[in-house]
C-alpha cells in the first residue's frame, strides 16, 4: 500500500496486462512484482480495475512501457518502518521448530509486501533462505554484521520491562523479533538471552494486561504492528482483529 503512495509521486496510473484478482492491494502487488523484475508496467489506456493511492488499468494488449524510477522508489521506501527477525538460534530448534520458523518468516515477508517492500525486512542467521524464492530482503549471517544502533530500535520481548504502546509505534523505526519457536522447548527468557549483548529497550506486547492474550507467531505480530501503524488502528484493537479464533474465545471467557 505504501509503495502505491510512493509510486504515485512519479505516475498517476499504471497499466498491466494481467493481475492477481485475489490481492487486496492490486497496485501494491503489481509494483512489488515490477521492482522484482517479474512484471512490466505500461502507460497505455485501459479498463480501471483498482484505485487507491494509484490507479491501475488493465489492457492485455498494452505495448508502451512506462518509466517508473525503481531506484527512487527503493530509496523512498527505506524511510518507512523496518522489521528484523533474528534467527541466530535456529540450529538449536528441533525439526518441527525449524519448519515452523521458516513458515513464519515466509508469511512475514508476505505480510510486509502488503504494505512495504522486501527491503523493509531484515533477517539475521546463517541459514538457507532459498524458501523465500525471488526476493530483495536484507540478510546478515550474524548479529555482528548488523548495526543495531543505526536505528531507533526496540526489541519485542514477552518478558520485557515495559509495555509497547501506540506512541512507541511512532517513536521506533525498527522492530526486532527473535526467531524463537517454542516447540518441545521451554525458552521462557530466550529473547533476553539472544540479545544479551545488545543494549536496546525490551518491550512486551500485552492485551488486557497479559502477554497470554497476544499471539506469538512472528508473522501475526508483524501484521498487528503494520495494521496499527499504517491503518491508524489502536494497538489493542489491532491485536484483537488479527488474533486467531482461539485467542478470541479467550477474550470472551
Amino acid at each position: 500500500m505504501i509503495l502505491e503512495k510512493i509510486t504515485s509521486k512519479y505516475v498517476n496510473y499504471i497499466t498491466v496486462k494481467n493481475y492477481d484478482k485475489s490481492k487486496k492491494y492490486v497496485g501494491q502487488d503489481c509494483i512489488i512484482k515490477y521492482l522484482l523484475n517479474k512484471k512490466r508496467l505500461y502507460k497505455d489506456d485501459g479498463e480501471i480495475i483498482y484505485k487507491n493511492f494509484i490507479e491501475v488499468k488493465h489492457n492485455k494488449d498494452a505495448e508502451e512501457e512506462v518509466d517508473v524510477p525503481k531506484e527512487k522508489i527503493l530509496n523512498n521506501i527505506q524511510n518507512e518502518k523496518k522489521f528484523l527477525i533474528d534467527n541466530s538460534l535456529y540450529n538449536l530448534l528441533p525439526n518441527k521448530g525449524k519448519i515452523s520458523l521458516k513458515t513464519q518468516i515466509s508469511q512475514s515477508l508476505k505480510v510486509i509486501r502488503e504494505y512495504l517492500f522486501d527491503s523493509n525486512l531484515i533477517l539475521i542467521g546463517d541459514i538457507d533462505y532459498s524458501f523465500l524464492s525471488n526476493n530483495l530482503v536484507n540478510i546478515y549471517k550474524k548479529q555482528e554484521d548488523f548495526d543495531f544502533y543505526k536505528y531507533k530500535a526496540v526489541i519485542l520481548d514477552p518478558y520485557g520491562d515495559d509495555v509497547l504502546n501506540d506512541k512507541d509505534l511512532e517513536r521506533y523505526d525498527l522492530f526486532i523479533l527473535g526467531g524463537i519457536v517454542d516447540v518441545d522447548l521451554n525458552w521462557q527468557y530466550a529473547t533476553k538471552y539472544l540479545y544479551r549483548n545488545i543494549d536496546l529497550p525490551h518491550k512486551r506486547i500485552e492485551l488486557y494486561r497479559s502477554i497470554k492474550n497476544v499471539p506469538d507467531r512472528i508473522n501475526i505480530l508483524i501484521k498487528i504492528l503494520l495494521d496499527s501503524i499504517y491503518l491508524n488502528i489502536p494497538l489493542e484493537k489491532s491485536i484483537i482483529i488479527n488474533s486467531p479464533k482461539k485467542f478470541i474465545r479467550r477474550y470472551i471467557q
